[in-house]
C-alpha cells in the first residue's frame, strides 16, 4: 500500500482507477476558488461563510484576522498548484496528493466544528465535509486495482497502445 502512495518512479501513469483523476479535478477547482476568495475577499468570507463577528474586534484585530485568512488562502493555492502539476505531469503521485488533501481536510473539518460551536453552523462546514467525502472516495479510487489484481497503467486506451 505504501508503495502505491509513494511510488518508486514518478511518471505520468495513473495506477489507480480513473475515477481518482476525475474526482481530483473538481476538488482542485473548489480549492482554487477557496484560496482565491480567502486571499482577495477575506472580509466577506469571514463575515459571510464563517460568520465571524469582525465588528466586535478592534480594527487592528479585525485586519489581523483577515490577513491570517489571506495567508491560509495562499497556502491553499500553493497546494492547488501542486495538485494541478500532478494532474498534468506526475499522475503516479495522485494517491500521495489525496493523502495530503485528506490531512488538510480532516484538520479543516475539526477546526470548523470548533468554530461552529462558537459562531454557529456555517456554509464553510458543509463545503469542508463535501470535500472531505470526495477526498476519501478519491483516495480509495487511486489505490484501487482491477478485479483481476492488475494495476491500471494508463488513463486513456491510446496510452496503453503506446500511441
Amino acid at each position: 500500500m505504501l508503495g502505491r502512495i509513494l511510488p518508486l518512479s514518478i511518471d505520468n501513469d495513473c495506477r489507480g482507477h480513473r475515477l481518482a483523476i476525475w474526482l481530483l479535478i473538481p476538488i482542485v477547482v473548489i480549492k482554487a476558488v477557496i484560496g482565491l476568495t480567502s486571499m482577495f475577499g477575506g472580509l466577506s468570507v469571514l463575515q459571510g461563510a464563517h460568520k465571524v463577528p469582525l465588528g466586535a474586534f478592534s480594527p487592528e484585530a479585525a485586519r489581523l484576522v483577515v490577513l491570517i485568512l489571506a495567508r491560509s488562502g495562499l497556502a491553499t493555492l500553493v497546494l492547488t498548484l501542486f495538485c494541478i502539476t500532478v494532474l498534468i505531469r506526475y499522475r503516479a503521485m495522485i494517491p500521495a496528493i489525496y493523502v495530503l488533501l485528506l490531512l488538510q481536510h480532516t484538520g479543516n473539518a475539526i477546526l470548523l466544528f470548533r468554530e461552529s460551536a462558537i459562531t454557529g453552523a456555517s456554509k464553510a462546514t458543509v463545503v469542508s465535509l463535501v470535500l472531505l467525502f470526495l477526498t476519501v472516495v478519491g483516495l480509495f479510487a487511486s489505490l484501487h486495482r482491477g478485479a483481476d489484481g492488475v494495476e491500471r497503467n494508463a488513463v486513456f486506451p491510446a496510452q496503453k497502445a503506446g500511441l
